[in-house]
């Protein structure tokens, strides 16, 4: 079996992130949680010290604005999936393009995990 791909959960909701882990986790052994951050300036200081495969990421979180935060984290080379009850499109225009994924978080947690699996794999 492979390594498990890592990945770094970014929520101000610690429910959500509880919620989120248990949902990535709880199977077959290919996602590793490998940090859980509640705001952005966090999230931008863990994707660098972690290295995760991706980052899944709220819109809404205290921290740099939205824009400003994808910005930032594009830069870093780490995929985003956009993890949020808010559009990219709607709360950072110019920036939606640096989203590899947006999953609305309305979604049901197997097909957010397939999801972010389908990201990590690179597609």
């Amino acid at each position: 079996m492979s390594a498990p791909f890592r990945i770094l959960l970014a929520d101000d909701a610690a429910e959500m992130r509880a919620l989120l882990r248990w949902a990535l986790q709880r199977e077959d052994g290919a996602i590793e949680v490998v940090g859980e951050v509640a705001d952005g300036t966090e999230a931008l200081a863990q994707v660098v010290a972690l290295a995760p495969d991706v980052v899944v990421l709220d819109l809404q979180m205290p921290g740099p604005p939205p824009a400003e935060l994808l910005r930032e984290m594009a830069a870093t080379g780490v995929p985003i999936v956009t993890f949020s009850g808010f559009e990219p499109d709607l709360v950072a225009p110019e920036e939606a393009r640096l989203v590899a994924l947006h999953v609305p978080k309305t979604t049901d947690l197997p097909l957010v995990r397939e999801a972010i699996l389908s990201v990590a794999r690179g597609g």
